[in-house]
């Protein structure tokens, strides 16, 4: 009984330095002590047990950059907060196949539930190269049976490798209570990479929209406006170009933050 009771001890220590871990982690992920916004999930890629491929061209989980013919020359590893961990890469060149449109599509084998906002927001490090505007990635999120395609790097000239990250407001069509997940969709010819990590699931005030990063609504402390003195982006990593329009956190000199996009 005594050697049970020791196991069980030992079980409930592991669990909880598990659960520190995970915590840490995904404080990690942010670049920041305490993360501005309220996490309701987050994957860094690290486990490839937590996909799995539905497309005939494959995505890898792992450390790998792109290695095929075009794309290889251009592009190194995503340089994302978490790449030393793993992250999510599909390079057609490195996989041909006799369809000259190629289809890969990695699915996220967790559902995640969202609860306790009224706005939800999805967040990822994405790089992309392509061989020309055909080219075509996206997200897709599934919510019940519906599902919704959103179209990411969108437009771009041919030859376009392009470094962000991308922020998708869910609010339009996910509530709390709703179980969602996603997957990966890549649609091109052959040039193409695609690679992708840090996801988070954000939930949030209302955004507010405004022309400017430095512009703000009722931003006044005794009657005093209040001074913006960081903005990062949807992965809680700093950013210096304030040129960039898209969705942002603001914190301001009272330690106070907002959320907003620029438009």
């Amino acid at each position: 009984m005594k050697n049970f009771k020791t196991k069980l001890s030992l079980i409930a220590i592991a669990v909880f330095f598990l659960a520190l871990m995970t915590t840490e982690r995904a404080s990690a992920q942010f670049g920041l002590s305490n993360p501005l916004f309220d996490v309701q999930y987050n994957n860094q890629f690290d486990d490839s047990t937590d996909f799995q491929n539905l497309g005939y061209t494959l995505f890898e989980v792992d450390t790998t950059a792109p290695y095929g013919s075009f794309v290889s020359m251009y592009m190194g590893a995503i340089n994302s907060f978490t790449a030393d961990n793993g992250f999510a890469l599909i390079d057609l060149d490195a996989q041909p196949t006799a369809n000259y449109v190629q289809y890969g599509e990695l699915a996220l084998l967790e559902t995640i539930t969202v609860e306790g906002h009224d706005n939800y927001g999805v967040a990822f490090q994405s790089y992309y190269g392509a061989y020309d505007g055909a080219d075509s990635v996206f997200l897709k999120v599934f919510n019940g049976n519906n599902d919704t395609l959103i179209r990411l790097h969108a437009d771009l000239p041919a030859g376009s490798i392009e470094d962000s990250t991308h922020y998708v407001d869910l609010s339009d069509f996910v509530s709390t209570g709703d179980e969602i997940s996603f997957h990966f969709v890549c649609y091109s010819s052959w040039g193409l990479a695609w690679l992708i990590d840090d996801l988070v699931v954000l939930a949030w005030n209302p955004t507010q929209v405004v022309s400017g990063l430095q512009d703000c609504v009722d931003c006044f402390i005794n009657g005093k406006p209040k001074t913006v003195v960081a903005i990062y982006n949807l992965l809680g990593q700093p950013i210096t170009d304030t040129k960039v329009r898209g969705t942002y956190i603001r914190r301001f000199d009272d330690g106070s933050t907002d959320k907003i996009t620029v438009r």
